[in-house]
């Protein structure tokens, strides 16, 4: 424990130091999105007013969702395709999945942390009227953390099991058709006209990360059941989190 603690101390550390260029190429774009769809067009009568409202929850799961797979896909990339630093990290005294664990948490803390500076900063930019965000602090917590760990992992499957001159890609064919089709800009409940097509949206991890800060922002919102909610977001982390340490240890390993 002591040496996952100081490997985890050492990356926040980094990320600290780098705070303010992270947290501007992660909160750019949602603020950017909420400041035209959720206050520009429905003061143009354009959108409906209550669009932002849907739009915000899924917004923040998109910031997490693309700052923890920064968090944890960018270093990895340098380590794997020449600075190879995380053979210092295998000398520690801490196994391999160990290494691999205290990624996903640096990169969860990093994504829970843009997605709950994005949420105030998203507020103030939506237009008043037909706003209905109201943050469950004793939810939200719980849930972000939970997103955070989800998209770390993810993160870090995809750092191991794509090869690095292929990385620049994976934002526009894994990740750009990700944000289109995991229920950020839509309710699942609002898929029930697709009929049993809908339930291909179910393959995408974000679809549960939107549906779960849909839950703990916008409580009054309809929102996916319970049990589904939950029982996603769990075998998905537990997807990720196995797949990735398994493909970190084969490509550390030589």
């Amino acid at each position: 424990m002591t040496a996952f603690l100081a490997l985890l101390r050492r990356d926040l550390l980094v990320a600290r130091r780098n705070a303010g260029p992270l947290l501007v190429a992660t909160l750019t774009q949602p603020i950017l999105v909420i400041l035209v769809f959720g206050n520009l067009l429905p003061r143009m009568n354009l959108v409906a007013s209550d669009f932002g409202t849907v739009m915000l929850p899924g917004l923040m799961a998109i910031t997490m969702m693309m700052a923890g797979v920064q968090g944890v896909l960018m270093p990895l990339v340098q380590d794997l395709s020449g600075s190879r630093e995380v053979d210092e990290r295998l000398l520690a005294p801490i196994g391999v999945h160990g290494v691999a664990l205290e990624r996903i948490v640096a990169g969860a803390l990093h994504a829970g942390v843009a997605g709950l500076v994005a949420l105030p900063a998203m507020m103030v930019l939506m237009h008043e009227v037909g706003m209905d965000v109201k943050p469950d602090w004793a939810v939200l917590l719980p849930l972000a953390a939970v997103c955070g760990l989800l998209s770390a992992a993810f993160g870090l499957t995809l750092g191991t099991n794509v090869q690095p001159r292929f990385s620049g890609l994976l934002f526009a064919v894994v990740l750009g058709p990700m944000m289109l089709f995991g229920c950020a800009y839509y309710p699942w409940s609002a898929l029930a006209t697709l009929g049993r097509a809908r339930y291909l949206f179910l393959l995408n991890p974000l679809t549960f990360m939107s549906e779960a800060m849909r839950l703990a922002v916008t409580p009054g919102a309809t929102h996916m059941a319970l049990p589904l909610l939950f029982g996603g977001l769990a075998v998905f982390l537990a997807l990720f989190a196995f797949v990735g340490a398994r493909s970190f240890e084969r490509r550390t390993i030589l």
